[in-house]
């Protein structure tokens, strides 16, 4: 008998400790909500790179339906840069500068949510850039980035059915789990100025995320931002705000996770050959908030959306039927190549490649006269993918889309040493060069033109894109007409059209052609 009773003692006591454990367990999860971010950065193509193999924002679309399907409190977000450069933004379709609306019409297909401004949206005229934005669903964040109409400062906005809906600077979402529990998480936006225009003011961006931070935390449980800044820049302004909680970020084009402080900071590759996951839970009873990122591939092994293919599809005619009209053959094989071009962002800006000895080679063939050296910068190369086999027109044009003039110009040698030096300074970014007829001495550091070592009082002549010698590129805003070391710019008269240096591609083509 006492067997008996010991044995029900023992079994009730065991009922009731899972049963107190199976209610802690659900009280844990009554009291979570989860939010899930797909975070893009840096994306200005909507096709497949790399015969197919990485990308596509058909891709994309299928990830964004599956998250959904696990989580309804899902962001599909972009940190900034899609509305330039490509190849197609540079024609027109209707009459009209395509200048990012095929990446608009493609991303509210998607269904995209929420999206920061990149340095690269302002390429773009502010004409176009309206039109861009009141063509898109989605919504648009900008906290440092305001609208300059002529010394009047306002915020970008969108318009909609006759009315002007300002970008907010700040934005409270709030998320509820299944059984009502919720949750508001702050967010805001800021943007490098690294693209000045005449329609752009930008507020300093430490200054104005700390404002942004300082109006937020009193009304939500947790804040976020979306950044397209550099890496450093990231890195200072989360230990700036330690208590936010995650950067979604851009501008950097490869992909990196790291922590600074307890500040997530996340970057994806660009073109959407990756995108990040970012799987939130907070607990609304405890306050206490866990972050799971995980880089997810963007490749062939992810079906295509039917509705988005549709649309890629489109825009790819529209592009084949835009360089017919512009006299150019894209399926014109200008050379076969066994070894591939590597023209991937990653090692472009990292370091030299054949694709950008190939250019610079290109470069120093084209000048009217024996030349010492030719550079070039890495960033007005954007194809961000590796070329083999036949090599086409269509292959060119998206190796340099921006196109632009080269010029001849004579620089003292003091001027040429500093201009190398920014070159390696700026390693990681569009301003790191690529040249032909330039060397370093692993040992000494002495820079070598032609073989022979720089000399600072010598002229060296020096053939290069016009972009460089106006000044806008990372770092060289001394590289300018007015500077007193720069001498005798030689450039190609508009006017003629055999004249191959107007155009870099047109460079390109004739030395691979030969």
């Amino acid at each position: 008998m006492k067997k008996i009773l010991l044995l029900l003692v023992l079994a009730t006591s065991l009922f009731t400790s899972c049963k107190t454990s199976q209610n802690t367990s659900q009280q844990s999860s009554e009291n979570v909500v989860n939010i899930t971010f797909l975070h893009l950065n840096d994306v200005y193509e909507i096709s497949p790179l790399e015969s197919g193999k990485v990308g596509g924002m058909a891709r994309v679309a299928t990830v964004r339906k599956e998250l959904l399907q696990e989580n309804q409190n899902t962001i599909t977000l972009l940190s900034g840069d899609f509305l330039n450069p490509s190849l197609i933004a540079t024609f027109k379709y209707e009459g009209k500068s395509i200048k990012g609306r095929q990446m608009v019409e493609a991303m509210n297909v998607v269904g995209f949510d929420w999206v920061g401004l990149g340095n690269h949206e302002f390429d773009i005229d502010e004409a176009d850039l309206q039109r861009r934005i009141d063509e898109s669903k989605f919504q648009w964040l900008a906290s440092n980035a305001l609208q300059n109409n002529k010394g009047t400062l306002s915020p970008f906005a969108k318009n909609v059915d006759g009315k002007r809906i300002p970008f907010p600077k700040t934005v409270i979402l709030t998320f509820k789990n299944t059984v009502g529990k919720e949750v508001k998480m702050g967010m805001f936006s800021v943007v490098v100025p690294s693209n000045q225009k005449d329609f752009v003011h930008y507020n300093d961006f430490f200054e104005v995320s700390k404002q942004a931070y300082e109006v937020l935390k009193p009304q939500c449980d947790f804040v976020v931002a979306i950044t397209h800044l550099n890496k450093v820049d990231d890195e200072k302004l989360a230990k700036l705000l330690p208590e936010v909680k995650l950067l979604m970020g851009g501008h950097d084009h490869d992909n990196m996770l790291f922590k600074e402080g307890n500040v997530v900071i996340a970057k994806a590759d660009a073109n959407a050959k990756t995108a990040y996951i970012h799987r939130l839970a907070f607990d609304s009873k405890t306050k206490a908030l866990t972050i799971k990122s995980e880089l997810r591939a963007i490749n062939e092994q992810i079906k295509d959306d039917a509705e988005v293919a549709v649309v890629v599809k489109k825009w790819e005619n529209i592009l084949d039927e835009a360089m017919i009209k512009a006299g150019l053959n894209k399926n014109d094989v200008v050379t076969t190549v066994k070894t591939p071009l590597d023209g991937r962002e990653s090692t472009m800006r990292n370091s030299h490649t054949n694709l950008g000895d190939l250019i610079a080679k290109a470069m120093t063939a084209a000048a009217t006269k024996p030349v010492d050296c030719s550079i070039f910068n890495s960033g007005s190369v954007r194809i961000d993918d590796q070329l083999v086999g036949a090599i086409t027109q269509l292959d060119i044009m998206r190796v340099l889309p921006f196109g632009g003039k080269i010029v001849e110009v004579k620089l003292q040698g003091s001027l040429l040493a500093k201009i190398l030096a920014t070159g390696l300074q700026n390693k990681g970014n569009g301003g790191y060069l690529q040249w032909d007829k330039i060397s370093q001495d692993a040992g000494t550091k002495q820079w070598l033109i032609d073989g022979k070592a720089l000399d600072v009082n010598k002229e060296y002549e020096v053939i290069m894109p016009k972009f460089l010698i106006e000044g806008k590129e990372t770092n060289f805003g001394y590289l300018t007409a007015q500077n007193p070391e720069v001498k005798n710019i030689i450039e190609p008269d508009d006017k003629d059209t055999n004249d191959i240096r107007n155009d870099i591609r047109k460079v390109l083509i004739a030395y691979l052609k030969k």
